[in-house]
Parts: C-alpha cells; sequence; structure tokens
C-alpha cells in the first residue's frame, strides 16, 4: 500500500487538492459565476418574451444613476416625478420608455457643450463619453415625460393664452383702501373668542392675517469701540512722541518724498503709520475684549458648546462698564471729548429678532467666525447670533447664550461691538388677552370696518369708473401709485408671489388684473372706455380694497415664447399650475418604480415569476405622494 501511494503521490495530491478547492469555494461560487460568466450574464428580464437585460446593460445604467447624483443640483427637475434618486429599476424603465418614443437624440438634443462636458468630467471624475450619454438620456427622459403630460391636454392656443397669463405685464395704476380701525372697542366676549381661535397661530397665517403667537425676543446690551476712538489715541500717542513714526517713516522712505533732516513729519507719513497701527490694534483690543470678558468663567463646564452657569454669575461676570475702563486704561483710549469710548447701552425691552437687527448701528455689524448664515450672507449678524442662542433652540453651533458676551463683532466702519444677552422670552402663544390686547383689538376693528366695506364696492366701481382714477381718489383723499408693471411670473421656471407696494402679496388680484387686460383683446387700453379697464379688487387676506386702472401692456414676446415652448419649461409650467388633486396622483403613480416594472412585465434575475411585484421602494413612493 506504502509502495502504491508513493508510486502515485503526485496524482493523488492533484485529485484531491481540486476537490478540496471546489469545496472551499463553493460558497462563493455563485459571485465568482457572476463576475467570470463574461459582459452577457443577465440581470433581469422584461416584456412578453422575456427579453433578457444583460449585465453590460446594467453596468452603464448604474453608472449613469451615479453621474445623475453627482449633478442633480445642476440639472432641471423631472415632470411628475422631480428626480431620479437612486433607483436603476425606475432610470432603466424610463430610459426605456423615452428611446421607445424616439425621444433619446443625440449632442444637440441635450444642449451639451464640449467645453463644459470636460469640465464636468474633471469634476466628477467620470469619462467624457459615459456624461454625455447621461445628459442624452436624461435630457430624453425630460421629453417624453412633457410630452406624456401634455399629449391631448394643452394645444397650441392654450398654451399661449397661459403664457401670456404669466408672464404678460400689465401697467397699472391703483389705489390701496385699507380697512381702517373703527372707534368702537370690541367687547370682552368677543375678544376672548378671537383669542381662543388665533392665540397659537403664527401672525398672518389665519384668516386675514390673524395670529398672536409671540415671536422669540431677547433683551441685550453692548458697547461700542469705534474705530475713531482708537485713531484718536494712536494720533495721541504720536503728538507725545514722534519717534515711533519717524522710524516707520525711515523704514519706508522709499514710499514717500524725501524731506530735509529735522523737518516736520509729512501727513502722508503720519496717516500711514496710523492706518497700520489701527489695523494691528484692532485684533489686539478685540482680543483683550474678549478674554476679559471670558475670564471670571475659566473652568465653568460646558454641555453641547453652552456653559453651565452658576447661581450668582450676575454678581460675578464682567459689567460692560467696567469693561469701558479696562479697555480704556491698557489701550488709553479717551473717555471724554468727541472721540470718547462710548458708554455701554441695553434695550429698554424684549425685542423680536427683526427688532434686534434694526437696532442702530449695532444691528449691523457681524462676525464672519461661524460661516454663513441662513440668509446666505457671509457674515452672521447680530439678529443671526441672537436667535442662535441656547434659550431659542440653539444647537450650540454658535455659543450664545443669555448672561454671557456673544461673539466679538465688527461693521463695515471697522468698529468694534461686543454684546450680551441679558433676558430673553423663547416663542409662545400670549398667556392671557391682555399680553397682545391692543393687537387683536385693533384687527377686530379693522375687521368690523372690512365687513361693512362689503356693501360699498358696487358704490367704488361707479364712482371710479364715472369719475375717473384720479378724480375719485382725489375726492376720497387718497394717493394715486403707479403706474406699475404687473406680472405673475418673471420667467415660467420662476414662480414668484406677486406683491403690490402698500398692499403685500395677493396673487389673485394679479390674475384678476392680467386676466382682464387679456378679455379686453388687442385695443390699446388707452381706447378702452374708463368704466370697462377700472377693476375693484376685494383683498379678504389684506383686508383692503385695490381699486386699478389698466392703462397699458408689456405683452409677451414671439420670441421669448418660442423659446420657452421649446426648453419645454412652459408647458411643464401650465401643468404645475393646473394639475392637482387625483389628476396630479394618478400622472405621478404612472411612472412609480411599481408601475413602470409591471408594465414592461420586469423582472429581476432571481425573482418568483408567480409571485406578485416587489413592494415599491422608497423613490417610487415619495413620487406618488
Amino acid at each position: 500500500m506504502n509502495r502504491l501511494l508513493r508510486k502515485y503521490n503526485r496524482i493523488l495530491l492533484a485529485v484531491f487538492g481540486v476537490g478540496l478547492m471546489i469545496v472551499f469555494l463553493m460558497p462563493q461560487l455563485p459571485d465568482l459565476m457572476a463576475q467570470f460568466g463574461g459582459q452577457g450574464s443577465q440581470i433581469a428580464t422584461m416584456g412578453e418574451d422575456g427579453e433578457p437585460v444583460t449585465r453590460e446593460d446594467w453596468n452603464l445604467i448604474q453608472q449613469q444613476v451615479q453621474i445623475l447624483q453627482r449633478l442633480e443640483s445642476e440639472l432641471p427637475p423631472l415632470p411628475v416625478i422631480g428626480s431620479i434618486g437612486n433607483d436603476l429599476d425606475r432610470y432603466f424603465l424610463l430610459v426605456h420608455e423615452a428611446g421607445e418614443a424616439g425621444l433619446i437624440g443625440g449632442d444637440a438634443s441635450a444642449g451639451i457643450n464640449p467645453d463644459t462636458l470636460l469640465t464636468l468630467a474633471r469634476q466628477t471624475g467620470f469619462p467624457p463619453a459615459a456624461i454625455r450619454q447621461t445628459l442624452i438620456n436624461y435630457s430624453g427622459i425630460r421629453r417624453y415625460l412633457t410630452m406624456v403630460t401634455s399629449s391631448g391636454r394643452l394645444s397650441d392656443r392654450r398654451l399661449r393664452h397661459e403664457a401670456r397669463r404669466m408672464i404678460d405685464g400689465v401697467d397699472t395704476r391703483y389705489v390701496v383702501v385699507p380697512a381702517e380701525p373703527g372707534d368702537t372697542p370690541p367687547s370682552a366676549e368677543d375678544l376672548q373668542t378671537h383669542f381662543d381661535e388665533w392665540a397659537d397661530v403664527e401672525p398672518g397665517e389665519g384668516a386675514h392675517g390673524f395670529g398672536y403667537r409671540l415671536p422669540d425676543r431677547a433683551a441685550i446690551e453692548w458697547m461700542e469701540i469705534p474705530n475713531a476712538t482708537i485713531e484718536a489715541a494712536v494720533r495721541a500717542s504720536i503728538a507725545a512722541d514722534d519717534l515711533p513714526v519717524r522710524k516707520y517713516w525711515r523704514q519706508h522712505e522709499s514710499r514717500f518724498e524725501t524731506i530735509e533732516p529735522g523737518a516736520a513729519v509729512p501727513d502722508d507719513v503720519t496717516d500711514a503709520f496710523v492706518q497700520q497701527r489701527l489695523e494691528d490694534m484692532r485684533p489686539t483690543i478685540a482680543r483683550a475684549a474678549g478674554d476679559a470678558l471670558r475670564t471670571p468663567r475659566r473652568g465653568f463646564e460646558s454641555v453641547n458648546n453652552f456653559i453651565v452657569l452658576p447661581e450668582d454669575w450676575d454678581s460675578a461676570r464682567v459689567d460692560l462698564a467696567d469693561l469701558r475702563s479696562i479697555l480704556a486704561e491698557r489701550f488709553e483710549l479717551p473717555l471724554e471729548g468727541d472721540d470718547a469710548l462710548p458708554q455701554p447701552e441695553a434695550t429698554s425691552e424684549l425685542l423680536d429678532l427683526e427688532a434686534i437687527g434694526r437696532l442702530p448701528r449695532v444691528g449691523r455689524a457681524g462676525t464672519d467666525r461661524y460661516g454663513r448664515a441662513a440668509s446666505g450672507n457671509t457674515q452672521r449678524s447680530l439678529a443671526d447670533l441672537v436667535g442662535a442662542a441656547k434659550e431659542f433652540g440653539g444647537i450650540g453651533e454658535v455659543p450664545v447664550q443669555s448672561g454671557l458676551a456673544g461673539p466679538i463683532l465688527t461693521d463695515r466702519q471697522n468698529n468694534i461691538w461686543v454684546f450680551r444677552i441679558i433676558d430673553t422670552d423663547a416663542a409662545r402663544p400670549p398667556a392671557d388677552v391682555d399680553e397682545v390686547r391692543e393687537d387683536m383689538t385693533r384687527d377686530l376693528q379693522r375687521l368690523a370696518r372690512w365687513n361693512a366695506m362689503q356693501s360699498e364696492l358696487e358704490n367704488m366701481q361707479t364712482r371710479a369708473g364715472g369719475e375717473g382714477l384720479d378724480a375719485y381718489a382725489a375726492s376720497a383723499g387718497w394717493t394715486v401709485q403707479g403706474p406699475r408693471s404687473f406680472q405673475r411670473y418673471l420667467h415660467p421656471s420662476i414662480p414668484r408671489p406677486a406683491t403690490i407696494p402698500g398692499l403685500g402679496t395677493d396673487q389673485e388680484l394679479i390674475d384678476a388684473i392680467v386676466d382682464r387686460s387679456i378679455e379686453l383683446g388687442t385695443t390699446p387700453l388707452a381706447d378702452v372706455p374708463a368704466e370697462e379697464r377700472i377693476l375693484i379688487l376685494p383683498s379678504d387676506a389684506n383686508m383692503a380694497v385695490m381699486i386699478a386702472s389698466l392703462d397699458g401692456r408689456t405683452p409677451l414676446q414671439q420670441a421669448n415664447y418660442e423659446r420657452f415652448l421649446d426648453q419645454g419649461v412652459l408647458q411643464g409650467r401650465v401643468l404645475a399650475n393646473e394639475l392637482g388633486g387625483d389628476n396630479a396622483d394618478n400622472l405621478a403613480a404612472s411612472f412609480t418604480t411599481d408601475a413602470l416594472r409591471a408594465r414592461h412585465n420586469f423582472r429581476r434575475s432571481g425573482e418568483d415569476q408567480d409571485a406578485d411585484e416587489a413592494p415599491a421602494d422608497a423613490s417610487a413612493t415619495a413620487s406618488a405622494e
């Protein structure tokens, strides 16, 4: 036996080695087969005949979806569905449907610029050819969805009419007649009923703009360290000893005109020296102020970037008046005279953030230490910082809290500002009627007047049409505003709320003005009788009446109409304005992943052919909603 094993040992080792290798690789066999099965490996089937979707097809789809995710912010949204997300099945089937409709074109159809293509390739790391095909497919899907949504719904005549409604401008002179509060005070019962209904509603969000929920409010104190005060200190030191400025002169003598030795220091040299000293001193003074205010709280515990203050903190903290004396002594800043260091100031009451932003001078100060503000400004203003306070739900991104000095601020004039929140009242409903009695009383008096004005609208129309807007307004003591061109949109892809100076926003009023202009046909408005082009437009939300005289038109130009039509934005905006309720839901439901899979009998390899369709993924659900 041993002789036999020695004779055939190599053959036996080879056979058993192969067997062990097969056993070892058995769990990984499906993946290995997929990898070495070639580019034709089947990923899914579709259609009645089970046409295969190969791995080669699917690799391209995966790459294109990744490219779309990288470029999502730069691409126009898709009609009805918005975006593809990371849904490979949905994207593949939409490309298939767009291709079947003959809407997958070439470079020109997607408006691809070669230079832009190369830039995108460098930014994303994908090959230019892959990005080109992705944009072509995406453009085809957009055209396909636009065609589907507008098919049978948007005739050329209707498109032109809706385009005029959106973009035509109507030159209008107008008068705004608000419902002024009367003299009769509301009853206690009416006030309480009104309070119960609207106390916990944000101002402006209830009927007629009612709402009395109180916003975040704070009281603050602040101290200014003016650039002029620092400059006065620098110039005073030069007057006492000009040796530093003479050294500066010698070090930079190539910049200035040569002066005889022993002559007085030229003004331009002095001014240059002062500016350099100011550049050096401002950050030094700001750091000194911050250090002085932080010293009493060193070693205190912090939670979420906010300091845990002891109960006796009010007596331990540095008063701004004391800080003024500290800075004046250390930097020889003047305390008297026109350029004296100002005394600290404080608000006399709690102010909301908007009012804080309107505080004279300090309201315009800010800092760039904490990145951009929510508004997009490069600096965070005083109001931004107060709004981020711990007491108002701040998360510690900006370390601001009541009782502590906030970050040191500066303004455009290089003045330095120190501020501290001294009291807060977070947003809440008012405690009782008395807290908002004045506002509620005025609103109820306005409401009573508004209800009475409804019976006067017909008389307004008669007088304005008969006398003309100017004469009628003069007799009533009203001011005619305009002419102003009113239009619904600046561009069909940029919806905007209509703003009427002196009234606010009311889209229905703008629509009524434009619709009336269209109804009057092509006749110049100046030739239309006054009674036909004067409108009485009640604004229920604002409790006011707009008396409008239509005097001229700025119509949509044919070239712009054709451009918007070619881009597809016009059709999409018309449908976005009009689709609603069941229509919008049904249309979106036709392009969910489930609907597309069912329409094309799309099945991933390995799915049970007899089972129901797989449940919709998150993207499909989101689209249907």
